[in-house]
């Protein structure tokens, strides 16, 4: 009778790879103990943990897990457009965050269909300074550029906008999602891994607190999006100096090349 896998590991290293094509890195996960079953391996949420753990602790567990898996989702997919929504009050509660979600997401839908586009997306929720109005930001690709307009100087904009016009960067609006649901902007992507930096600042205990009392998400994500590969999981022989760590885990980021892969997943026995 084969012997049981003991319930947690100690020491063990997995091995992952982010980005695509040319824009890619090595992620190198080290956890001083972690479950054999039911892994789940974002390296701030894997605390050996006890019961009745308190729901401050929960909160901030389940804000860095979101993080995680949002610089995931970003790093992972070739986005084209950082994207701003909003809704216009004359058209829609602002308020109503899940009714927001299922008529821009079936938006989506639809327009995919009528012009026969793949357009996917990453949002992230974002309360107005009402503390209770939604808009939302986030990432598109797929949707090409003939179905933009670019702002020019003398166009309705917000202050932070017009600025931005005014010295010179590329901002679009996007002409049926402005007249179905609000104002929207859009800027080209030109450093994947500083913007999706950048998004996970949008996810906030306020963020958390307020989605979880209207039973909606902390972010919305097409299906099928690409995630980050596991390469090898295991007991690493190599010593590495973390970018991160903490009493639960030490996270290393490489930049990639295929021979530093190859050598890091030989030294994980």
């Amino acid at each position: 009778m084969p012997l049981k896998e003991p319930k947690y590991k100690f020491n063990q290293t997995i091995l992952k790879v982010f980005g695509t094509g040319t824009d890619k890195k090595i992620k190198v996960i080290t956890m001083n103990v972690l479950r054999t079953s039911g892994l789940v391996d974002d390296e701030k949420d894997k605390k050996f943990s006890e019961r009745g753990t308190v729901n401050t602790e929960k909160l901030e567990e389940n804000i860095s897990r979101t993080k995680s898996k949002i610089f995931e989702l970003s790093y992972c997919n070739p986005w084209d457009w950082f994207f701003t929504g909003t809704l216009d009050p004359a058209k829609y509660d602002r308020t109503d965050l899940n009714n927001y979600h299922k008529k821009l997401t079936q938006w989506i839908r639809d327009y995919n269909k009528k012009h026969g586009l793949k357009i996917k997306f990453l949002f992230i929720p974002e309360l107005h300074s009402d503390g209770k109005s939604w808009h939302i930001h986030g990432f598109l690709y797929g949707l090409p550029v003939e179905h933009l307009k670019q702002f020019k100087i003398g166009d309705t904009m917000g202050k932070g906008l017009a600025y931005k016009v005014k010295k010179g960067d590329t901002v679009y609006n996007w002409p049926p999602y402005a007249n179905k649901f609000g104002f929207c902007d859009l800027e080209p992507i030109r450093n994947h891994e500083a913007v999706s930096k950048y998004v996970t600042k949008y996810i906030s205990k306020n963020l958390a607190t307020s989605v979880k009392e209207l039973n909606a998400h902390q972010y919305y994500a097409s299906r099928g999006l690409n995630r980050a590969e596991t390469i090898k999981k295991g007991t690493m022989l190599m010593d590495l100096i973390p970018t991160y760590a903490n009493e639960y885990c030490r996270v290393t980021w490489l930049d990639y090349s295929d021979d530093l892969l190859a050598q890091l997943e030989d030294s994980i026995i």
